[in-house]
């Protein structure tokens, strides 16, 4: 997922205090099918995230919501999604008051939990401060339901819904109900931010993806193979992991395709994404399978490769595989500018700054000054973050391949 700065011209204006009111609201929440679709539809589409948010915000009945990526040391935020919440306080937030005693409290919290804001810091307590004098009080915002959905060292990616004083706190069985709405957001996170190879799905590009390190294998409604790229295929030998024989994929091990079926059965019923790993035969390095059901424009995107039918997606990754994608494909999955591009695959191979200054005849000042822009772009924060990155995607490639990105 790229960093990019929230559009104003996608805000729409705070809903008037009191429109809604905790007593006409239902007591569950139901999400549509096609709420969920978009949802998932943002992990190639981060635009839709303002629309997202705002129709979570009316089933919910409250001022809008707000996605953030941001790192509470550096006090930085990456990315934001705005859905009907005030630009010049979000603007605020950003330059001012990203440590907060919202941040404070959550950072304590596990991925995944919803947690309401009167539950960790009081609203009586947090009235006094500067942040809600300059982004709370002017948007009519008192209370938050607050979801962290995903988190690496001090970079969270957090959802935020936000209410005013009179819309109060949701009751606890709203609570619950968005408890269920968790996964699918987790889920369309970790997509928009591992899964760069589902790009050349959208292009519909075959023989792009036969040049992806990570395998991809497309599954009918039936658990046949639809098709299955050359890296997916190079797992088919007599002594592979994996079998790709008479339409189907399935595991040597028997335990192990006891697993993958039932992943991939529960894909075929719309659960979110699952993985497991499974041993290689000749060194038991480990494989990771990600299993995942076609949603939403999936479906439409799949038609336009002539796979009308691809209901799951498989993606195997080899963690130590080292063949990459060109680099100006990582230019374009996160803005790297060339030079970037070239740090950011000398220090994901294992290169220290110095030994990459030498290697690239750049100066150390340069090759940080560049580093620092690669971590902000990648929403990352450390050299061991960023390779981790890059090798789950399979984008690691030597660097005489980056000199050759111009």
């Amino acid at each position: 997922m790229q960093a990019r700065q929230v559009d104003d011209r996608l805000n729409l204006l705070p809903v008037p205090t009191g429109q809604y009111e905790r007593c006409s609201l239902p007591i569950t929440i139901e999400y549509s099918d096609s709420l969920l679709d978009a949802i998932y539809d943002t992990a190639t589409e981060p635009e839709l995230w303002p629309s997202v948010l705002t129709q979570i915000a009316d089933l919910t009945g409250s001022q809008g919501g707000i996605l953030f990526g941001q790192s509470f040391g550096a006090r930085r935020v990456y990315f934001d999604y705005n859905g009907r919440l005030s630009g010049e306080c979000n603007q605020a937030y950003k330059e001012r008051h990203v440590q907060n005693p919202w941040n404070d409290a959550m950072q304590r919290q596990p991925v995944g939990r919803v947690v309401l804001s009167d539950e960790v810091v009081s609203l009586a307590s947090l009235q006094p401060t500067l942040f809600y004098d300059e982004v709370l009080r002017p948007q009519d915002v008192a209370h938050n339901v607050m979801i962290a959905l995903a988190a690496r060292d001090d970079f969270c990616v957090a959802f935020n819904l936000c209410r005013s004083t009179r819309q109060g706190q949701v009751s606890a069985e709203q609570q619950e109900s968005m408890g269920k709405l968790v996964p699918h957001l987790r889920r369309a996170i970790g997509l928009a931010y591992r899964i760069e190879g589902y790009r050349a799905l959208r292009a519909g590009q075959y023989h792009v993806l036969d040049r992806l390190a990570v395998g991809v294998v497309l599954l009918d409604r039936r658990s046949r193979v639809l098709y299955a790229s050359a890296a997916a295929r190079a797992y088919d030998t007599a002594d592979g992991p994996l079998s790709l024989r008479r339409n189907s994929i399935t595991a040597r091990s028997p335990s192990h395709a006891q697993r993958l079926a039932a992943l991939i059965s529960a894909a075929l019923l719309g659960a979110p994404s699952a993985s497991m790993s499974i041993p290689r035969s000749d060194d038991g390095r480990l494989l990771t399978i990600l299993v995942i059901s076609a949603r939403g424009k999936d479906v439409g995107r799949l038609g336009d490769l002539h796979l009308p039918d691809a209901a799951v997606m498989l993606f195997i990754v080899d963690p130590a595989n080292r063949f990459g994608i060109p680099p100006a494909w990582l230019m374009d999955a996160y803005g790297l500018t060339h030079g970037e591009t070239r740090v950011a695959l000398a220090v994901s191979s294992g290169l220290s700054i110095p030994e990459t200054a030498q290697q690239l005849r750049l100066s150390p000042n340069t090759i940080k000054t560049h580093l620092r822009r690669v971590f902000a772009k990648t929403g990352t924060n450390r050299q061991a973050e960023l390779a981790q990155l890059m090798t789950s995607i399979g984008l690691i490639s030597g660097l005489g391949g980056a000199d050759n990105a111009s």
